[in-house]
């Protein structure tokens, strides 16, 4: 159980870096939308090689 934990910490720290880092580069606008396909993508991405590394079952 500890490490599904651990998987979960990891896994929102990686989608707050992504968010952070897609809008330091401009990729995202700062302003607050709904919904943002570019933003999905990313974080779509960025959790799927995390969980290609490190599967959590």
């Amino acid at each position: 159980m500890h490490i599904d934990l651990v998987h979960a910490a990891i896994s929102a720290v990686l989608i707050l870096l992504t968010i952070t880092g897609m809008r330091h580069f401009g990729i995202i606008d700062r302003e607050h939308k709904k919904w943002d396909w570019k933003l999905f993508a990313g974080v779509f991405a960025v959790m799927l090689v995390f969980n290609l590394i490190w599967p959590a079952f």
